[in-house]
């Protein structure tokens, strides 16, 4: 999956980041600037499993 689901905030378009710096994958709001980080790179692949993880309503 490779397509982020939006800001569980404000519905806003997320954009997925790896930093350099301690290869950081950040997902960050473009609306409201929240935002989550996982550390190292190898765990994009997760990161990007568990951003778009929502509780079932």
């Amino acid at each position: 999956m490779n397509e982020l689901k939006p800001c569980p905030f404000c519905v806003g378009k997320i954009k997925k980041v790896i930093s350099p710096m301690m290869n950081t994958v950040m997902f960050v709001c473009d609306k409201c600037g929240a935002d989550v980080c996982f550390y190292g790179a190898e765990h994009d692949p997760k990161a990007t499993k568990a951003w778009n993880r929502r509780v079932k309503e």
